[in-house]
């Protein structure tokens, strides 16, 4: 059936990451050991509590003050905790654009509120996107079902006119095992590989890799 509608993952797809450098940061306000201080953090517990919206951020670093002796004032651990991006897009934004103007873009994202707050803030990116299908916001983490079916729904299409792509293996398997086409992103060369083969109609020759425009623009 031919693409009606593609979904993107937003980690590791269209923004880059390091959660080194964030860690690290938080790390150097504990009293506590760096591999103590990452159990608690990535403790699955409450990060998934969290990405699923199930927690709010006050939450959760409320958490982190009272198990990890996190010495550090919520506004100021938003912005630590949200450090982990890096400036550059991995997609460009001239390739969204391009596939904008003839399908609707649907974010199906694993994040929490400080990540979705700050780059929304940061970054044009959420503008290029009809429909932001966010975990904490429909309560849903990839692999799960559920919220590949809130994309659908989103979408107004059958799974199988919708193309998706993620960076994680599992993520992707899920998409197709509801009849998604599916790919697992690697490079934007790849993707746009992936995307004309599935039949989306991207036109040109190949400059829609330029990465003029996939800097962060706002301050």
């Amino acid at each position: 059936m031919k693409i009606q509608a593609l979904l993107f993952d937003l980690g590791k797809v269209l923004i880059d990451f390091n959660f080194d450098t964030g860690v690290q940061a938080l790390h150097a306000c504990c009293s506590i050991s760096r591999d103590r201080f990452e159990e608690v953090l990535w403790d699955k517990t409450w990060i998934q509590r969290y990405e699923r919206g199930e927690i709010s951020t006050g939450e959760f670093h409320t958490y982190l003050c009272k198990t990890a002796n996190l010495k550090m004032e919520l506004t100021q651990f938003c912005q630590t905790w949200s450090s982990v991006f890096l400036p550059d897009l991995i997609v460009s934004e001239k390739l969204l654009a391009v596939l904008k103007r003839k399908y609707p873009l649907i974010l199906v994202s694993n994040t929490n509120e400080a990540h979705a707050e700050f780059i929304r803030a940061k970054y044009r990116i959420f503008d290029y996107f009809d429909h932001h299908v966010l975990s904490y916001r429909v309560g849903s983490l990839k692999p799960d079902m559920k919220i590949f079916e809130h994309a659908i729904l989103a979408s107004g299409c059958p799974p199988e006119t919708l193309f998706f792509t993620d960076d994680r293996e599992e993520n992707v398997r899920a998409a197709q095992q509801l009849g998604i086409h599916s790919h697992r992103f690697v490079s934007e060369s790849k993707l746009i590989d992936a995307l004309r083969q599935a039949g989306v109609e991207i036109g040109g020759n190949g400059n829609v890799c330029s990465r003029s425009s996939s800097r962060v623009i706002r301050g």
